[in-house]
């Protein structure tokens, strides 16, 4: 079943694979890798239900990937929200970014999300935006479930700022 998200100019349809390179390692990395949230002291806040969550939102997106339905290469839409909930404290996010973080809010809490704020879309550079801000944050999960493995320490990978929010 091909994506149901409009592909945006320039990007050819990539099909996700059946079935990723090691299983079993993502089975286990949606309930065991790190979360990985923009570095403020606002990070302490995240709600708890978000982390409770958070290993349920992997596995369906795990289940997308299976089906051809989102990509391997993505953070769930979960993640990017948990990223942004820590800079959105730390200061005002610029206007595309306060898009991308309702229209997050929109999705992964859906009815519970108060109807005056909702943005149900996205224009196509927000969009944009939001899958490189996910594919970063999936790089990043992954260099860490990489470092975990050889026995290094995580938080050495974690502080780094995401590219287009440190510029605010």
């Amino acid at each position: 079943m091909p994506s149901t998200e409009k592909m945006l100019p320039g990007e050819e349809e990539q099909k996700a694979p059946a079935i990723p390179r090691e299983p079993i390692e993502e089975l286990v990395s949606a309930l065991t890798d790190p979360l990985i949230v923009f570095p403020s002291p606002w990070q302490e806040t995240i709600p708890e239900w978000i982390k409770r969550d958070l290993p349920l939102h992997r596995l369906a997106h795990q289940m997308r990937c299976l089906k051809g339905e989102a990509s391997w290469e993505e953070a769930t839409d979960l993640e990017a929200m948990a990223y942004l909930y820590p800079a959105s404290l730390e200061h005002p996010l610029p206007y595309e970014w306060a898009n991308i973080y309702l229209y997050l809010g929109t999705k992964v809490m859906k009815d519970r999300f108060p109807s005056d704020i909702k943005h149900e879309t996205l224009t196509e550079d927000e969009m944009r935006e939001l899958r490189q801000l996910k594919r970063w944050i999936q790089q990043k999960k992954v260099h860490a479930r990489k470092q975990r493995q050889k026995g290094e320490k995580i938080e050495e990978t974690i502080p780094d700022k995401y590219q287009q929010l440190a510029m605010i």
